[in-house]
């Protein structure tokens, strides 16, 4: 048996005190990441929607995304396919560097977990 030597905290780590970033839409907090816990292959976060509100167009050309709607309901747009409503339990995967948004036409919070194929994602805005 190989073991594998990590330098990952191996602690439970809560959205409460993982670290976060605010925006006028909503948050997201980084539960695993390079960052946060010292995950090598993947992030992982939870982000709330506030209502009405939608994080600006983006991709990421680095790695994958996997969006799971925890409560609450979203539109998510992803480029070059129609939008679709997602409410709880529904999860869609965005290929890399395709442009996409998640928007809360509700009028409670939405809760998504968001997951990536890369420890280090990136991000560009495009709008």
């Amino acid at each position: 048996m190989i073991k594998a030597k990590s330098k990952a905290r191996l602690k439970p780590l809560s959205p409460k005190v993982a670290p976060g970033e605010n925006y006028p839409w909503g948050a997201i907090h980084w539960l695993a990441s390079r960052k946060s816990c010292g995950a090598r292959e993947l992030t992982f976060g939870v982000t709330t929607v506030k209502p009405g509100g939608s994080n600006p167009l983006h991709r990421h050309p680095n790695c994958e995304e996997v969006l799971y709607v925890v409560s609450g309901e979203v539109e998510h747009y992803i480029e070059g396919t129609p939008r679709v409503r997602m409410k709880r339990g529904d999860a869609i995967t965005i290929p890399r560097n395709l442009i996409h948004q998640a928007r809360n036409k509700s009028r409670r919070p939405a809760t998504l977990a968001v997951a990536f194929s890369s420890a280090d994602r990136q991000t560009i805005i495009e709008g």
